[in-house]
């Protein structure tokens, strides 16, 4: 999910592995672009009848900023971008070339910012783009998490590297129990504490479900470390669904745990990620009603991925990835119809930011 924007003017991150390429100046013109292009080879197991290999265009996107005035700017994000999660069957992770995200910032007052428009979110530790993340797949605790949705933020500086920030958003996405939700609304801080940087949300989907997000990052003699938790639970109407189709136990809570770790020797680094996810069954009896809310078979899951990089430049980059995740129960089938409980990913990818 590509904060990027939110995110790092609040500090955050900043020790948390967002790699800064620079940004363009368009000629005769105030507005900034930066961007990216990534390429590579990936190879998945447990993924069905599909092909477990391909080659692919993972991400080609073009931001835009531009502070107008003093007083209206905007931001602008299109492109081509795949989010290549642990869980997808579907590879290579289809995308297509189009507006992504953007919204108009006012600022009436110094220290307060209103965004309207189609707003990345500020929950969670994993960015928008392939790029802007250490990993080229996207995580379990990623999987449950909001991405980008219509609606209006309001953020104000309540100190120097502190932000205070609420949201409306019309986020219609996500199911839980059969329910869609209708709206949603957020609140949190974003900011630096010491040598911590650091995100606390909350974040409430109108009818399904509601979580608590926790993001800290720092850097311990030249070791970044990143953490994000989330505590997450089902509303009334998404239980009483589960009721009707026939549960008669519902674990109505999950929660999510991700650990990040790079180590950096000169011109190569080594991202690792290991995760814990704990969803819960509903059931009827002894058949399963619904799969909880962050989708992994059975009660929880893990997962574990490394991805040594050499950055000949601090705006390119060549890196591998290993991937592994195991569930609970047996949620993947491979090429033979053959239930299993795990899945494996291999892929190596080059990017040229700009």
């Amino acid at each position: 999910m590509k904060k990027v924007v939110n995110l790092v003017a609040a500090g955050l991150l900043a020790a948390g592995g967002i790699a800064q390429a620079g940004t363009l100046t368009v000629a005769n013109s105030d507005i900034e672009m930066e961007g990216g292009i990534t390429a590579g080879y990936f190879y998945t197991t447990n993924i069905g009848p599909s092909d477990n290999d391909y080659f692919t265009v993972s991400t080609f996107a073009i931001d835009l900023t531009s502070k107008v005035n003093s007083m209206i700017g905007f931001t602008v994000g299109f492109g081509l971008t795949t989010h290549p999660d642990l869980l997808d069957e579907t590879q290579p992770p289809e995308a297509e070339f189009e507006f992504e995200y953007g919204w108009v910032s006012i600022r009436p007052v110094e220290g307060l910012t209103i965004d309207a428009g189609q707003l990345l979110t500020n929950i969670g530790y994993e960015l928008y783009h392939t790029y802007d993340n250490k990993n080229y797949t996207f995580g379990l605790v990623w999987y449950a998490q909001p991405v980008t949705y219509p609606g209006a933020r309001v953020t104000y500086s309540v100190a120097d590297g502190i932000d205070v920030y609420a949201e409306y958003t019309q986020d219609t996405t996500g199911s839980v129990g059969g329910v869609l939700p209708s709206d949603a609304f957020a609140f949190g801080s974003i900011g630096s504490v010491g040598n911590f940087d650091y995100a606390i949300s909350y974040f409430d989907y109108n009818k399904t479900k509601n979580l608590v997000d926790v993001v800290l990052s720092t850097d311990i003699q030249g070791i970044e470390l990143g953490l994000n938790v989330d505590y997450q639970w089902m509303d009334d109407t998404a239980k009483n669904s589960i009721r009707a189709a026939g549960a008669t136990s519902i674990d109505d809570t999950a929660y999510g745990i991700a650990l990040y770790a790079v180590a950096k020797m000169d011109v190569f680094e080594i991202p690792v990620r290991i995760e814990y996810v704990n969803d819960g069954q509903s059931t009827n009896g002894a058949n399963v009603v619904d799969e909880g809310i962050y989708g992994v078979a059975g009660d929880d899951a893990w997962s574990f991925t490394i991805t040594p990089t050499y950055k000949p430049s601090k705006n390119t980059y060549i890196r591998g990835e290993f991937a592994y995740v195991n569930t609970d129960k047996k949620g993947f089938i491979d090429d033979k119809g053959n239930d299993k409980d795990s899945r494996t990913f291999v892929g190596v990818e080059a990017g040229f930011e700009f």
